[in-house]
This record gives structure tokens, sequence and C-alpha cells, in this order.
């Protein structure tokens, strides 16, 4: 009962992580088993943000470089490296923004995500803007916030790299405030 655009682009995501996950572990795609992932999770994060861009009507994504944490992460095959194998697999040609916070900020269902259903990485694109949305995670980061921003907006047309404005992004953390503040 999905809408076409929707599950066409969820079946996408899921070929792409299947095919990520069989170059990892040396099989074929046919034989792999979203243990790690979870299939309910996979299918919850996958589904859900294929029918929530659908029901946004987005015409392009474009996504910063992204992050995907340091260090170490603990798995069913256990300790691996930050991005876990499957993450890097996916994240191949996409730009990835130097990040120094200990833990996996970018799971293999996030990736492939990213990876599917972006059509451009780097700065924001020229735009007059109409809304943001955020999403927190549960998640308490040492050195930035566990948010997912959306920006949705309508290209400005016509202007070149040249005579767009120049965007600052000033990011704090604060002590003894609530999230609302």
């Amino acid at each position: 009962g999905l809408p076409s655009p929707a599950a066409d682009n969820a079946r996408r995501v899921f070929e792409r992580l299947a095919a990520a996950e069989a170059v990892v572990h040396g099989i074929p795609v046919e034989r792999v088993h979203f243990h790690e992932v979870g299939a309910a999770d996979a299918i919850v994060d996958i589904v859900g943000s294929c029918v929530g861009l659908h029901a946004l009507r987005l015409e392009r994504l474009v996504c910063a470089p992204i992050p995907t944490g340091s260090g170490t992460v603990h798995c069913e095959h256990g300790v691996l490296p930050v991005p876990a194998p499957a993450t890097a697999e996916l994240l191949k040609g996409v730009p990835l923004a130097a990040c120094d916070e200990a833990g996996e900020l970018t799971t293999p269902t996030g990736a492939a995500i990213l990876a599917t259903l972006t059509e451009q990485f780097g700065p924001l694109p020229a735009m007059r803007l109409h809304t943001i949305g955020y999403g927190a995670g549960t998640r308490d980061n040492h050195t930035r916030p566990n948010i997912l921003r959306l920006l949705i907006g309508e290209l400005e047309v016509g202007v070149t790299a040249d005579e767009q404005d120049c965007v600052t992004v000033l990011e704090t953390q604060l002590d003894d405030a609530t999230g609302q503040m």
C-alpha cells in the first residue's frame, strides 16, 4: 500500500544495503541476512524515511559531508573500527566530515539511505528557505549534538556559485540548558 515512488526508493535502499553487506561478508547478495541492523528496525528506518520524503514532495536531496564518528563499535562480529565495514562500503565516493566524536554516528542503514537517495553532497545550495525540521536521538554525545536537521527550500534559479551569499554556521555547546532553551 505504499506510494509507488516511496516503495521504489525503499527497494533501492535495501538493494544497496544488501550489496554492501554481501561485499563485506564475501557472500552473494541472495544470502545476506540483516542480522546486525535488525530486520524490523531497518524496515522502519528505510521505509519510514522513503515515505516521509515522498510525503514532503522533495524534488532532490543535498547532504553535507557525513560525520561517521571515530574509534570502535561493539557488534555481533566483535569490535570493529568506525565507520563499520558496511558503512564504509556504502559511503564510497561520498564526502566524509572529520569527526572526533567517539562511537558510531552513521549506521549502515543511515548510510544506505543517504548514499541511495542523495543527489548531491556538499554545501547548501542557494535556496529560499521555507521549513526546518529537527530530529534528536537519545544518545548523549560529548562533542556534538545528536541531531538530524532537514532544511526545505526552493532553489534560487539563475544564481551562480560566485553570486551566492556566504553562509557561516556558528555552533556552540551550552551547559546547564534544556534542549528547548
